[in-house]
This record gives structure tokens, C-alpha cells and sequence, in this order.
């Protein structure tokens, strides 16, 4: 059986890769975001992401929170995720924020994700002579995460998940592509329950790009699961990239 994580799972930290003193960065930062997202995509896929844009003081690289572009909310979505008609349908539109930009599209990819960013930051500043338009946090709260073939073999329909917040268990899915099985969420159901998707990330900027990735279900935060080792190998991917781990070394020993 596997359990949620009561609020939220174990947490890895990761910090860009910094450019050598003196140099300027080769790539934007949201070309360093995606490139750490292209990282963690053998084991996570977004089926949303939310984003703030913000206004960026051009001298210092950091969110002025007194300047705001005209539209700070946009969240996109794989359009057959969206409100379902059954309990185990995917079920992922519920943006945080007030008033968001809305965009489903037929399946994201981190392609897909840098160019809805770039079609954020690309409205006027309103502060054009100091300030540029620029992400500042972002959100991927419904994913889908690979499950390790010694935990799904072929006949496994589902994964029943423990959830957190009440005594009730939520039978999730598991989607087969290509050979390998695949788990997403949140579903109706697990909404009923308050159930968190099975990995979620948080990306921010503010004046550093950061990477946090929650592991909120136990195959992938126990010691020796399977799914454990498959996070702790894209970690490892990223940190041989440059990016430094900052939190989480106490729980994820390995890559102390």
C-alpha cells in the first residue's frame, strides 16, 4: 500500500548552476528553468503549471512587488485532464490565484511550458526604463510520475493510495505508455480527500533560479523503494549539470 505524505512530502532543493565570477550567464533564466525540467522528465511530467509574472528591477535582478505587469496570473493544462466525470478521472483546473490567463493544450512538454512562459513575460512593463517582466514562481501541482517496474508489473491496474488527511483510500490508475507505467494525479477522488499529487514542483526567482521537488507519495521517498532510487538518479543527473542541492540531504542521505 502507498502512503501520503501528511502535509506534503520530503523535499530536494536545488540552486542554478552559477556562471564562473565575472561572466554573464549564458542562458536567460527561463532557459535554466527548463533545462531543469527537461532533467526530472524521465521521472515527472507536468499536467499543469501556474505561474507569477512579475516585474523584475533591471539593476538587481530581483521582483519589485511594487511594480506589476497587467496580467500576473497564468496557469495551463493538458485539456483531457481537466474535470472529469468520474472518480478516478484527472481532475487538475483549480488555479490558486484570481483572475489567471487560462491556456489548455493537447499535452505539455518542457517545450511547450517555455513558450507559454515566453508569451507571459512578453506583455509591456509598466516600468519599462527599470524594470523587465519576468517569471517569479511557478507551480506544477498535478503531475504524472513513473512507477518503477518491480513495484507495476503488467497486470497492475491501480495504486492504492493511503490518503493523508482522512482514513480513506483512493484506487489511482496507472496509465501505460510505451511499455513503462505512469501514475498522475490529482484525481477527483483524491480531491475528495485531499490527496496531492504524486510529485509535485516548485520553481522560483528571485535573483536565483530554484528547483524544489516534493516526493508526497511513499514509493518515492522510502528507503529502498524502487521509486526512491529513480529520484534520487535524476537528482544526481542535475547536480552533475551544476545544480547545487540545497534542503533535503537530512531525509534524501545519498546525496549528502
Amino acid at each position: 500500500m502507498v502512503r501520503e505524505h501528511k502535509d506534503g512530502g520530503p523535499t530536494l532543493t536545488f540552486d542554478e548552476p552559477l556562471p564562473s565570477p565575472g561572466a554573464e550567464p549564458a542562458v536567460s533564466t527561463l532557459g535554466r528553468l527548463v533545462h531543469g525540467i527537461r532533467r526530472l522528465w524521465p521521472l515527472i511530467r507536468p499536467l499543469s503549471a501556474e505561474a507569477i509574472i512579475g516585474c523584475l528591477d533591471r539593476e538587481v535582478g530581483y521582483p519589485d512587488i511594487e511594480v506589476r505587469p497587467q496580467r500576473p496570473h497564468w496557469f495551463i493544462h493538458e485539456r483531457a485532464a481537466a474535470r472529469p466525470t468520474d472518480r478516478q478521472g484527472l481532475d487538475v483546473l483549480d488555479p490558486w490565484h484570481v483572475d489567471p490567463v487560462v491556456e489548455p493544450v493537447p499535452e505539455l512538454s518542457a517545450e511547450v511550458i517555455e513558450s507559454w512562459l515566453e508569451r507571459a513575460q512578453a506583455q509591456a512593463s509598466p516600468a519599462p526604463g527599470t524594470h523587465d517582466v519576468g517569471w517569479t514562481d511557478l507551480w506544477f501541482n498535478a503531475t504524472r510520475a513513473l512507477v518503477p517496474g518491480p513495484y507495476a508489473p503488467d497486470a497492475t491496474a491501480h495504486v492504492a493510495l493511503h490518503a493523508a488527511e482522512v482514513r480513506a483510500v483512493a484506487n489511482v490508475p496507472l496509465r501505460w505508455r510505451e511499455g513503462t507505467a505512469w501514475v498522475a494525479g490529482p484525481t477527483r477522488e483524491m480531491r475528495q480527500f485531499g490527496a496531492r499529487a504524486p510529485i509535485t514542483l516548485h520553481a522560483s526567482n528571485y535573483g536565483l533560479v530554484e528547483l524544489a521537488v516534493s516526493a508526497n507519495w511513499s514509493l518515492w521517498s522510502e528507503d529502498g523503494s524502487p521509486g526512491r532510487t529513480a529520484l534520487i538518479d535524476v537528482a544526481r543527473d542535475l547536480v552533475a549539470d551544476g545544480w547545487c542541492v540545497t534542503y533535503g540531504t537530512e531525509f534524501f542521505h545519498e546525496l549528502a
